[in-house]
């Protein structure tokens, strides 16, 4: 279980500290929130019914420096996956995007990562919708990165590139 003053992954939305818990009643039955407060979006918070397996299953514990450093250098995450058909590419991206699946997180930026080189090699850019599922993914990935390492943002991107990189 969670406590007060962790920090978690929470869906899409990056890393989050959990600020509280709340107990609201529902249907005159006591319902226990987490109150998860995201890292750098001031104001902003989520309530995360822990009775809810769909919504608790979106929140996981941040990565040890060790655990990143062993995810990163899977062999997997540097396996070639792109996807040919734009929708079925789209399709898959959307719905990684929003699982939270660290591997297949790192799988795709190094995948799009290598794309990208290949087009830019032919003096091309891959397509915008690519460009902006690398961007959605980068955010959530260098988020983590950034609080494992106690680095910036800035710095946590610079080194998901250089860690992906050396097969793209």
């Amino acid at each position: 279980m969670y406590h007060v003053g962790d920090q978690v992954i929470y869906g899409m939305h990056g890393v989050c500290s959990i600020t509280d818990t709340e107990t609201k009643i529902i249907d005159r039955t006591p319902v226990i929130y987490l109150v998860l407060e995201p890292i750098g979006q001031e104001g902003s918070r989520f309530l995360v019914p822990t009775h809810n397996s769909a919504a608790m299953g979106k929140v996981h514990t941040v990565l040890s420096r060790k655990e990143l450093e062993e995810l990163i250098s899977f062999d997997v995450i540097h396996a070639d996956s792109w996807i040919p058909d734009e929708g079925r590419r789209k399709q898959i991206y959307r719905e990684l995007i929003s699982s939270g699946d660290r591997i297949r997180l790192m799988q795709m930026v190094c995948t799009l990562y290598r794309r990208r080189l290949q087009m830019s090699a032919s003096g091309k850019k891959i397509h915008m919708c690519d460009e902006n599922f690398l961007r959605d993914a980068e955010k959530l990935l260098c988020s983590e990165i950034s609080v494992v390492l106690d680095i910036s943002v800035n710095e946590a991107k610079q080194y998901l590139w250089a860690n992906l990189k050396e097969d793209a």
